[in-house]
């Protein structure tokens, strides 16, 4: 319990830093050490999220999927399969995979998502909503899908307007 809190705290100070390459290397730091010692708690898979998200703005896909992966799988084991930040990661891995023009891995990211999110938070929460969006810009955007991204588009904005 020391080292979780330990880990928190230097992961709060961590998240004051500038995201350039001080931010990284610090968080690296961080997810090397809680990974093995904190592999059970929940800030470590925060870490590998957070990792993951900074590595991709900076256009570090490869590297940035690692890190999704591992908050994901590490989510789901230690908080489950259907706590919000399961989800959280779902859709973090599925608009990496958008931005890696794999469209079809990010819709199956995307649907698991929007099962789940459904079933937990409901059809109208915000954040559903916004994982049907982000279906919709798929098949628009990505797959030019016209048809189904209209129909996305008309569910999302139905949830809207309840």
């Amino acid at each position: 319990e020391d080292s979780a809190k330990a880990v928190d705290a230097a992961y709060q100070v961590a998240g004051q830093l500038p995201w350039g390459y001080e931010g990284i290397a610090e968080f690296r730091r961080l997810w090397g050490m809680a990974k093995v010692s904190l592999p059970e708690e929940a800030v470590t898979y925060q870490i590998a999220n957070d990792l993951g998200v900074k590595l991709e703005e900076e256009g570090n896909y490869e590297e940035s999927k690692v890190f999704h992966l591992a908050a994901l799988e590490g989510r789901r084991r230690v908080l489950g399969e259907e706590h919000k930040k399961s989800l959280e990661s779902l859709v973090c891995m599925g608009a990496l995979l958008y931005e890696m023009e794999d469209y079809e891995g990010a819709l199956d990211h995307y649907q698991r998502a929007l099962r789940m999110g459904e079933k937990v938070m409901g059809r109208t929460h915000p954040d559903t909503l916004s994982t049907i969006m982000n279906m919709a810009s798929t098949y628009k955007n990505g797959l030019n899908d016209f048809p189904k991204a209209e129909e996305m588009f008309r569910q999302a904005l139905d949830g809207l307007e309840r």
